[in-house]
C-alpha cells in the first residue's frame, strides 16, 4: 500500500524535505495521478500569506504539457469568493475534490491553463496549524475519488506533518545561522521556489537590483529581476537547467 511505504519512508528520513520528490511519485503512481504538489503556506511582509510550492511532481510522460502549480497570494484569495472559502475550509481540515468543470472564478481558469481534469487536497497541520495543502491531479479524465483515495491522501498528509513536527532540535538554530549569513552577505543572493516566485531576497540584493525585499517577495523571477530582452532565454534556459543542465544546479556560478 502507497500511505505504508510512503509512512515509512518519511520516519526514517534524516531530512524529510529530502524525500518530497520520491513521496510525491510514489503516490501518484499508487493512484495514477499525473500530477502531485506539497503547498506550504508563507507570510509575506504587509501581504498576508501566500501559498508557495514546497514540492512537486509532474509525470514525465506530461511534463512538456502541464504548467508548473500556481503561487497564490492573499490579495487573489481576498477577490475571490470561492479561494475564500476554500482557504477557511482549508483551516477546518476539509477535503477539497472535484472537477475544473464545475469551478469558477480565479481556480477555474488556473486549473484549465494547467489542464487539470480532477483535484483531491486535503490539509497539512504542523505544530497545531495549517502549514499548507497536499494535492494530486488526474489531467487525463474526470473521475469521482475513492473513499480509499481519499484516506490515502489524508494519511500522508498526517505523515507529512509528523515529519515536520519532528525535524531535528536544531533546525531554529540552523535558521536562525542561515538568515544572519544571508543579512550580512556581500553577494547578492535570491532565492526561488520551484514555480520560480522569489522566497528570501537579502540586503545585497536589494541594492543591486533596487528592490525592497517587501515588495519582491512572492513576485516571479522571471517578471521582476530578469530583464526583459533576457526574459526568453531565461524560460528556456530553466528547461535546460531541469535536464541536461541539472548538474549546475547548486553550484555557485558568475554571470556577466
Amino acid at each position: 500500500m502507497a500511505a505504508v511505504r510512503v509512512v515509512r519512508r518519511l520516519r526514517e528520513a534524516g531530512d524529510w524535505q529530502r524525500e518530497m520528490d520520491g513521496v510525491l511519485e510514489t503516490l501518484c503512481h499508487a493512484m495514477e495521478c499525473q500530477r502531485g504538489i506539497l503547498f506550504r503556506l508563507r507570510e509575506l511582509p504587509g501581504q498576508g500569506f501566500a501559498q508557495s510550492v514546497a514540492a512537486y511532481w509532474i509525470d514525465p510522460d506530461f511534463g512538456g504539457e502541464l504548467a508548473s502549480p500556481t503561487v497564490i497570494m492573499q490579495s487573489i484569495v481576498n477577490s475571490d469568493p470561492l479561494l475564500e472559502r476554500l482557504a477557511e475550509d482549508e483551516r477546518q481540515g476539509k477535503i477539497f475534490a472535484g472537477h475544473t468543470r464545475d469551478l469558477s472564478g480565479f481556480l477555474r481558469a488556473d486549473f484549465e491553463k494547467q489542464n487539470i481534469k480532477s483535484f483531491l487536497s486535503v490539509s497539512v497541520f504542523a505544530h497545531g496549524h495549517l502549514w499548507g495543502t497536499l494535492a494530486v491531479n488526474d489531467c487525463v479524465e474526470e473521475r469521482e475519488w475513492t473513499d480509499e483515495e481519499e484516506a490515502t491522501l489524508h494519511i500522508i498528509a498526517l505523515a507529512i506533518g509528523d515529519a515536520i513536527e519532528h525535524s531535528p532540535s536544531d533546525a531554529h538554530a540552523s535558521e536562525v545561522i542561515r538568515r544572519t549569513m544571508l543579512q550580512a552577505s556581500l553577494d547578492a543572493i535570491i532565492v526561488i521556489d520551484e514555480a520560480g516566485s522569489i522566497i528570501e531576497f537579502n540586503p545585497a540584493a536589494e541594492k543591486m537590483f533596487g528592490f525592497q525585499r517587501s515588495e519582491i517577495l512572492g513576485k516571479d523571477l522571471l517578471d521582476t529581476v530578469v530583464p526583459e530582452y533576457y526574459r526568453k532565454g531565461y524560460s528556456s534556459g530553466a528547461d535546460y537547467m531541469s535536464g541536461r543542465g541539472a548538474p549546475m544546479v547548486g553550484q555557485r556560478l558568475e554571470t556577466v
